[in-house]
């Protein structure tokens, strides 16, 4: 070890055998790294040290290295821990990251553009969650922290953040159930999640991505390197939210600057059609063609103005006593030019007594509207279409079916994702809102909706409301 301290500068660098030996050394403030010697027995002292000198990075040595050992130096604050004899190059390359991080480190101004964003931190042991915190320090971030991963789990379903950084080895709950918690929530299903543990196998890592992870940080870290992750990965998402917030707002200036115009088409179409003594078959027939798409447009549009309600949790139901009969037979007459087009025939049944709910007459009326579109989009020429109204002791129930297509659905579930459609399948054009725009307003109700289907043979969707 003399070999190595004579060719380090010895002004940042200090090298004992002892931990104990550093109570007794006068000037570590002004050192920037201490490497020490030690059997594991005396890391009480480490926590002390390190209060007592926060610019002081302790490193320490021992040829009796375990992943044990390891983690309970990193409990106890210790950043690394290297084998016995101390290889120089490893020293050399500290104080070479410490240039470099001085000359390229971008100035605190340009971390100005994530303040504010929100970042949860989760990790049983307080100096780590310290430990981060000081390297975040400089973004000037939002820092929510648990050590208890329980705790934590319990707010993610109601409040929105941009990064997740977990720890894996926590009591109570891991670190990748909790990953799977967030996945699962509504609100931050898409949040980026980043696993910082002392876990460096290939399995855990291999796990942490399979969940969804963005990056895989192994403890002990370089507090600069991960500063740069973080910032520039909080950086992207950044960027990609104001791309997305540009093309919905586009969306939703186009949809609305499209209401009028569509609904003016509508009426004018529709006098026509109750005047048209005058036309021949052709033209009643033209017009008939053009109101039908005009209302699927006017629908179309009321699915993205829909969404952006539901989306931004503004979905208020009016609710009232309806009657789902009712509003399933004006459905039906809106949509008859479109049955009509291709010559699908109807059949309503309803063996419930009383088909009345509690609902939002609108509301339930563009599901039903939805459903039978995609039914008729999704139908064969000539065949029909069988709707039931039914119920339960507690429930509403109405199915829809269509014969003679069918879908192979791996998970179910996924149709009504936003954007997601099996029309190209079909060679047909859809946008994918009207199934997710159904779930939202049906889950709005307390109810349920489902898809069954069997390839080639026919698909059903169902939803139930609540009689209560």
């Amino acid at each position: 070890m003399n070999e190595i301290i004579n060719n380090i500068d010895n002004e940042n660098f200090i090298f004992v055998e002892n931990l104990k030996d550093l109570e007794n050394i006068n000037g570590l403030s002004k050192k920037k790294l201490c490497i020490a010697k030690t059997d594991f027995k005396d890391l009480y002292l480490v926590k002390r040290l390190i209060k007592k000198f926060p610019n002081l990075e302790i490193w320490l040595t021992s040829n009796e290295i375990s992943r044990k050992n390891i983690l309970l130096a990193n409990a106890n604050g210790v950043k690394n821990v290297i084998p016995y004899p101390v290889d120089p190059k490893l020293i050399q390359n500290f104080f070479n990251k410490q240039k470099e991080s001085k000359m390229t480190a971008p100035e605190i101004s340009n971390y100005s553009s994530l303040k504010g964003l929100k970042v949860m931190i989760v990790d049983d042991n307080q100096m780590n969650i310290d430990l981060l915190v000081e390297t975040l320090s400089v973004l000037d971030l939002n820092i929510t922290t648990f050590i208890k991963p329980v705790e934590a789990s319990k707010i993610i379903s109601n409040e929105k953040f941009d990064l997740f950084l977990l720890d894996i080895m926590m009591p109570e709950m891991s670190g990748f159930e909790l990953a799977n918690i967030i996945k699962r929530s509504k609100i931050n299903s898409e949040t980026p999640i980043v696993f910082i543990s002392a876990l460096s196998d290939a399995e855990n890592k291999i796990m942490g991505y399979n969940i969804g992870s963005s990056a895989y940080i192994e403890k002990p870290f370089d507090v600069g390197v991960v500063r740069s992750q973080i910032y520039n990965m909080l950086k992207t998402k950044r960027l990609q939210d104001a791309l997305n917030d540009k093309k919905e707002t586009f969306l939703a200036m186009v949809t609305h600057d499209l209401k009028t115009p569509i609904y003016a088409e509508i009426c004018a179409l529709e006098l026509l059609n109750k005047n048209h003594e005058k036309l021949n078959d052709l033209q009643k027939e033209i017009i008939t063609d053009i109101l039908g798409a005009a209302k699927y447009m006017k629908n179309l549009v009321e699915n993205i103005t829909q969404k952006y309600r539901a989306e931004n949790e503004n979905l208020i139901l009016q609710k009232a006593k309806c009657s789902l009969k009712n509003i399933i037979i004006n459905c039906i007459e809106d949509t008859k030019y479109l049955f009509e087009e291709k010559k699908i025939k109807y059949i309503l049944n309803c063996s419930a007594k009383d088909p009345s709910s509690m609902m939002d007459e609108l509301e339930i009326k563009r599901v039903v509207h939805n459903l039978i579109i995609n039914t008729i989009e999704h139908g064969i020429p000539k065949s029909k279409v069988i709707m039931d109204i039914k119920e339960s002791e507690q429930n509403l129930i109405f199915s829809i079916t269509n014969f003679g297509v069918g879908l192979e659905i791996k998970n179910p579930d996924d149709i009504f994702l936003k954007y997601v459609s099996y029309a190209d399948k079909h060679k047909k054009l859809a946008s994918g809102l009207g199934l997710y725009i159904a779930k939202k307003i049906i889950d709005a109700h307390n109810g349920s909706i489902k898809v069954e289907s069997e390839a080639n043979k026919y698909v059903r969707f169902i939803f139930s409301l609540p009689k209560q």
